[in-house]
């Protein structure tokens, strides 16, 4: 009797302070039985909740999957489990999760409903999966942000574009874009200008119930977006608030450089003057469509040629074919073997062979050997310390074009039958002096001659390079063309 009581007194003592609470009820889901526990968590007191059917404490939204689940219980005597949301009697809603196990073996059609509290981890849950959403909102805001930057062209359309998807982002935040200059502070309040002066570019910074970021400067003018901090509801937010400020403070600056170089060219056009910079721009642009164009030439149509001459030349060596017909079939393989040589010759125009690899010394030898067999003058190359100092692939490729450019003026113009090509390199500058003994011209109609005779070119790119070429001729006495372009130890422009 008395391992009964105190078995009866252990269960008892569990039935009190496990967190789990216990009902009985019968196959129309009354409850006959329940923990003392189950009154504290539901609120309703042993007499409310006899023979009541229990399903009256879950939440509309989730009674008929509960009513289905009930009844899949009894036809099939299997236990289950499921999560739904319990109403307390003040109203208070709740998740729990009950496990139910049938004793179909009883009179009533017993089950055993074990119940347990599940609300702070499905809260959290639910907390966990508003921000993994939220986290994606802001993810695909800065992606759709950065990418529309890549349209805006003016400083009116990006201010527009970013407090548009503030707004967005940040409901009630009332973002707006103002301008702050130190020295006419007028319109701002005395409490904010010293949090004006000391904000850094891209940060954000709360002062007054606001946020503050300094989006960049322009002519001693600050552009401040300011928002309300309210609407900043978590450190994501302030994250996300900051990346979408770099964004637009790299495109802020970019405009600022663009509107820069437009009042460049301007003045440059008002003054008949090309920039250097737009001259090495547009060098380094045509050099780099030369070898896309040098590459297609030789990977299809050299290529192409070559198949061809080799099929003309296994058909005239196997297939018996008439002295004539021979004949003819040799001319067409000699032109297709014309045609490769010229392609070849194109294509080493267009992308100098090895001149990287080589060197400008050795790439300008074989350039006047490769000249020196179809030309009607003589061509002298001398050089010193040259090979011996590190060009920059700019300056050698430069100094390249301007022979290439004096070589080709010399056929087209000059006369000459001897040409001179003296290279050296000192104190941190390269010179390259040409002469030739051709029929030259005056000096004075210079400028008109220019485009003619490519002397254009020739001075326009040693200014790209920082660099300048002098011609000095008269009619009967030649040419010398006096190059010079600075270059530091590392051979990059200076």
């Amino acid at each position: 009797m008395e391992k009964t009581d105190s078995y009866n007194q252990m269960i008892q003592t569990l039935l009190n302070y496990t967190e789990d609470f216990l009902f009985v009820v019968n196959r129309e889901r009354h409850i006959l039985f329940a923990t003392p526990n189950c009154y504290e968590k539901s609120g309703y007191s042993p007499e409310e909740l006899r023979n009541r059917d229990s399903f009256f404490m879950v939440h509309p939204d989730d009674r008929e999957n509960l009513i289905k689940r009930h009844e899949n219980l009894i036809e099939t005597g299997k236990k289950n489990s499921s999560e739904y949301r319990m109403i307390h009697k003040n109203g208070e809603v709740r998740y729990v999760e009950c496990k139910t196990t049938p004793l179909p073996d009883t009179e009533e059609y017993l089950q055993v409903v074990c119940t347990r509290d599940i609300n702070d981890r499905k809260l959290m849950e639910k907390e966990l999966d508003r921000q993994k959403k939220r986290y994606e909102v802001l993810q695909n805001s800065l992606k759709n942000f950065s990418s529309d930057l890549s349209q805006v062209m003016k400083l009116s359309d990006l201010k527009e574009r970013l407090l548009r998807e503030v707004e967005t982002i940040l409901p009630g935040s009332n973002p707006t874009l103002f301008i702050y200059n130190p020295d006419d502070y007028n319109g701002i309040p005395v409490e904010l200008l010293q949090e004006m002066t000391c904000l850094e570019v891209g940060k954000s910074k709360a002062a007054l119930d606001k946020v503050f970021v300094k989006i960049g400067e322009q002519q001693n003018n600050y552009y401040i977006l300011s928002l309300f901090e309210s609407a900043i509801r978590e450190k994501m937010d302030s994250i996300w608030l900051e990346t979408l400020a770099h964004y637009t403070v790299m495109v802020f600056k970019n405009l600022n450089v663009i509107e820069n170089l437009i009042f460049q060219l301007e003045s440059t056009v008002q003054n008949n003057e090309t920039p250097q910079w737009v001259l090495r721009l547009l060098f380094n642009l045509q050099e780099q469509q030369r070898m896309t164009l040098s590459s297609d030439l030789h990977d299809t149509v050299l290529q192409d040629q070559i198949d061809l001459y080799r099929r003309l030349e296994s058909l005239i060596n196997k297939v018996e074919l008439s002295k004539e017909s021979k004949l003819q079939l040799r001319e067409v393989e000699q032109g297709l073997l014309d045609i490769i040589h010229k392609i070849r010759v194109t294509c080493n125009e267009l992308r100098p062979p090895l001149l990287r690899e080589l060197g400008l010394e050795r790439a300008l030898e074989n350039l006047f050997e490769h000249v020196q067999i179809t030309s009607t003058y003589k061509i002298v190359f001398s050089s010193e310390n040259v090979s011996l100092t590190a060009l920059s692939e700019e300056t050698t490729i430069g100094i390249y074009r301007i022979v290439q450019e004096l070589l080709s003026n010399a056929e087209k113009y000059s006369k000459a039958s001897l040409l001179h090509f003296n290279l050296t390199c000192k104190d941190g500058i390269i010179q390259m002096t040409y002469t030739d003994d051709g029929v030259g011209f005056d000096t004075v109609k210079l400028n008109p001659s220019l485009s003619s005779m490519g002397l254009t070119s020739m001075s326009q790119r040693a200014q790209s390079l920082e660099g300048e070429i002098e011609f000095i001729s008269k009619p009967g006495s030649g040419l010398i063309a006096i190059l010079k372009l600075p270059v530091n130890k590392e051979g990059s422009l200076i």
